[in-house]
């Protein structure tokens, strides 16, 4: 059997094919949007360590208990978030601007998604309810309450009815002094 040469449209079709994927970026360069970088790889800013250009990042966390079998609760390492509630650019649902800091970017769906399976919660007295806060001198005011408490359990119930063999553990700040609470 005698093999064909390769017509120049076929070459430049191949050539084409192999384009999109050389040009992808690679972890750690500088991105626009998720679509710009490698397979598994999402564009990414760190404002925590003052990181604000995107990166093509892997965030990959796994389950602990996947790797070593037996050990007691307490001696697993989960990916934890503090102050999960206090999600960047979020106004309080009292409609005010929050004023407090915020510690995360992604909401707690995106985290729980993301594999977070900790969520640390700063609960208050707050609008004869339970909310999620980051108080000033132990009080909640509309500038620091992000959200009524039950909102996020909620979210984390979806959660968990979605995926029913996961372990999410959550962290509480109990600063409710309120008897019915």
């Amino acid at each position: 059997m005698m093999m064909q040469k390769p017509t120049l449209a076929t070459t430049l079709f191949a050539v084409l094919l192999l384009i999109p994927s050389s040009l992808a970026l690679k972890e750690g360069q500088t991105c626009v949007a998720d679509k710009n970088c490698d397979s598994g790889l999402h564009c990414e800013t760190c404002v925590a360590n003052g990181n604000v250009r995107p990166r093509c990042t892997r965030v990959q966390p796994i389950n602990p208990t996947s790797k070593i079998k037996g050990l007691p609760f307490n001696r697993y390492s989960w990916l934890t978030t503090h102050n999960s509630f206090a999600i960047l650019g979020k106004k309080s649902m009292t409609g005010s601007v929050i004023l407090s800091p915020t510690n995360q970017q992604d909401t707690i769906t995106s985290q729980l998604n993301n594999g977070v399976r900790g969520l640390m919660l700063d609960m208050y007295d707050f609008q004869n309810d339970i909310w999620l806060c980051h108080s000033f001198g132990g009080q909640c005011y509309n500038y620091t309450a992000f959200q009524p408490a039950i909102n996020v359990l909620k979210e984390i119930q979806v959660f968990l009815d979605a995926n029913p063999s996961e372990i999410v553990t959550i962290f509480i700040e109990d600063y409710v002094t309120s008897p019915k609470a």
